[in-house]
């Protein structure tokens, strides 16, 4: 089977000078619509003269990448969340990628042990309050004051199984055990506004 690196985002420069991606063109399988990364790879091809050629998946990648096997044309594989990039590596459709490149410009902390996979950019999980009813909620405000009383049918999220929310709760779990972490849930779900539904933008737009 074809193994392939993974990635949590990919810049020019990386891909312009690693030996990983010597070659006339180069596929990305994306989580990542399209219309948001091209600009970097149209920058990418500009630079390098290497066409980059993106298939968009709204799901399902590990899936599809295993399907092909030896036979799956993707070099590279664009998750956006780290559930999504344990996925791929549980389906074991990837391999270790060795590059002096890599390891000078991305720091240790963001690059995989085994060489699996590495992190190009990270995400702020950041918590929207009314302007109007709540105002600003403080610099030492956290994820974990949602589950306090005053917020009782005050909070809208996406669903639960979502994996944003997914690894919102592995690193509860991680970070303050699992008992904390399920009294946290509770705690949460007692002060939803409504079922969860939507994605980020209908958060912020919910009366």
């Amino acid at each position: 089977m074809k193994k392939l690196l993974i990635a949590s985002a990919v810049t020019a420069s990386l891909l312009g000078t690693s030996t990983a991606f010597a070659a006339e063109e180069v596929n990305v399988y994306s989580y990542r619509q399209p219309f948001l990364i091209e600009p970097m790879f149209d920058a990418f091809t500009e630079e390098t003269g290497i066409k980059v050629n993106v298939k968009f998946a709204k799901k399902g990648m590990a899936e599809k990448v295993k399907q092909e096997g030896e036979y799956s044309p993707a070099d590279v594989l664009l998750t956006v969340d780290i559930s999504r990039l344990k996925e791929l590596l549980n389906q074991d459709v990837v391999q270790a990628v060795q590059s002096d490149v890599i390891d000078s410009n991305v720091p240790e902390q963001f690059r995989d042990s085994e060489d699996k996979w590495v992190a190009l950019t990270t995400r702020a999980r950041a918590v929207y309050s009314s302007r109007e009813r709540v105002g600003e909620l403080g610099d030492d405000f956290d994820y974990l004051d949602l589950a306090k009383p005053e917020w009782k049918g005050k909070i809208c999220t996406r669903s639960g199984k979502h994996p944003y929310n997914v690894s919102l709760v592995s690193a509860i779990i991680e970070n303050h055990g699992e008992a904390k972490a399920k009294e946290w849930l509770e705690g949460v779900k007692d002060n939803l506004a409504r079922k969860p539904q939507g994605n980020d933008r209908a958060q912020s737009k919910s009366d």
